[in-house]
């Protein structure tokens, strides 16, 4: 068993408690998708099962007041005085027929839990976490918990998903709206370069490394030498600290975003709107252009 604490990892549910478990799986469920989300919510589904079983299983022993109150509850009678020389488990119970019996017994019957069986898709959810599972289902359900416990701590170790940014097809000269080139040439060619340049930067961007002066290659500054359009959507300023980082609220101000580590792409919606602008921006330059050769 290991004893990491369970913000570092490895941990197990020794350490982790289920509803912590329960919460993580829900999260990365709610944040990725597709089959990612698919397996996080299964994965959610089973500890919750597991929960139910250990829930079960751990029911507290009923005291022998408690028997006495019950007794006294479902005879009608006034509660047994209990003789303080002899030890309560021994003492007579007062006469009761079996009817009051059974309600006693089904007052305090522990629910049996389910018949363990082999959860679906278990085996997949580990060959694809590449943790061996045994080749028989009788002993498949028999360590489930076990198995279970080391896919809680899989997940515990998984670097945070990233997606790939949806990016617009590349374009041509042939592609640019007319009202932008007016029949130039050089405008249409400026244009389409400068586009496909945006749309190369978006498909590097996820799974570009950090650079050597600290900045993450998605988020830092904007150069025109790489023409990464990196701007806030909300304020169309490059260096605001929501276009530099993804997670500061805008402030319209031209304080650089954090530096010395690297953060996770920007949502999808995020890079959207961020090439949106950018490309009316340079849309905009471009026509100016155009019409200062007139």
């Amino acid at each position: 068993m290991t004893t990491n604490h369970p913000a570092h990892g490895p941990v197990s549910l020794d350490r982790l408690s289920l509803n912590d478990a329960i919460a993580h799986a829900d999260e990365r469920a709610e944040a990725l998708f597709g089959p990612c989300a698919a397996q996080h919510a299964q994965l959610a589904t089973w500890l919750r099962e597991l929960q139910e079983r250990r829930k079960a299983d751990s029911a507290d022993p009923v005291s022998f007041d408690e028997l006495n109150a019950a007794v006294a509850e479902v005879t009608g009678g006034n509660q047994h005085a209990w003789n303080a020389n002899i030890y309560k488990g021994h003492q007579e119970v007062p006469f009761m027929n079996y009817n009051s019996l059974a309600r006693i017994v089904d007052k305090y019957r522990v629910p049996q839990p389910a018949p363990v069986v082999v959860p679906d898709g278990l085996r997949l959810a580990l060959s694809n976490a590449g943790i061996a599972a045994p080749e028989s289902d009788e002993m498949l359900s028999a360590k489930s918990e076990k198995l279970i416990q080391a896919l809680v701590t899989w997940v515990k170790e998984r670097k945070p998903f990233q997606s790939a940014p949806a990016v617009p097809e590349e374009v041509s000269w042939e592609d640019v709206p007319e009202e932008i080139t007016e029949d130039n040439m050089e405008v249409a060619l400026a244009w389409a370069h400068g586009f496909n340049q945006c749309r190369a930067a978006m498909l590097q961007a996820g799974n570009s490394p950090v650079t050597p002066d600290g900045w993450c290659r998605t988020c830092r500054p904007v150069t025109m030498n790489d023409m990464r359009f990196v701007v806030c959507p909300e304020c169309g300023n490059k260096r605001c600290p929501h276009a530099n980082d993804h997670r500061h609220a805008c402030t319209g101000s031209n304080e650089p975003g954090q530096e010395g580590s690297a953060y996770q792409a920007a949502p999808q919606q995020e890079v959207k709107s961020a090439l949106e602008h950018g490309m009316q921006r340079y849309a905009g330059a471009m026509q100016k252009l155009s019409e200062g050769d007139k």
